[in-house]
């Protein structure tokens, strides 16, 4: 009979342990989606400008102009999207695959402009929130590590398409 109460007594704790830890990737999937929403909010109201902040610390070869223009209009959308998926916990393990495609490619224009002895990163949230370099990789590493978050405390399944707050039974 001890034996019988220990384990419900574990199977309680392991089950408060797993909420929490949904939670947790809920929380991470919020920040991280304010984050996206921030930086492509900031680029889209100062589209014209975005390519004179950007271009400058890629060689001519690494942007051809045609490229620079796709990035440059769509980055800040696809930020917004990505943002909102998070948010909202709609294919939030999907969206946080795409967001760590861009993050890397976020690190690498960071890790660049430090090379280059470039001291801000206009680039990262539009020209009205300038931050330093240095900076913007903190936020960078600090969005890898909410991604990971997202990839291992997030509770629902890669494709779920509820959201978090709609809760159908589960964990949320």
């Amino acid at each position: 009979m001890s034996d019988k109460a220990e384990t419900g007594w574990w199977n309680k704790v392991l089950l408060e342990i797993k909420r929490y830890k949904h939670w947790i990737g809920v929380e991470a999937g919020i920040v991280l989606g304010l984050i996206f929403i921030a930086a492509g909010v900031g680029k889209m109201l100062h589209e014209p400008e975005a390519f004179r902040i950007f271009l400058p610390p890629f060689p001519d070869i690494l942007s051809p102009i045609f490229v620079a223009e796709a990035v440059f209009i769509w980055l800040p959308r696809v930020e917004l999207v990505i943002g909102l998926l998070l948010i909202f916990g709609i294919v939030a393990k999907l969206a946080a695959t795409f967001a760590s495609v861009l993050i890397a490619g976020f690190i690498v224009e960071n890790s660049l402009l430090l090379i280059q002895g470039h001291e801000r990163c206009p680039a990262c949230f539009g020209p009205h929130l300038i931050i330093r370099t240095s900076e913007a990789l903190f936020i960078d590493v600090t969005m890898v590590i909410l991604v990971l978050i997202i990839f291992f405390c997030y509770q629902r399944s890669f494709w779920d398409i509820h959201p978090w707050f709609l809760r159908r039974g589960r964990v949320a």
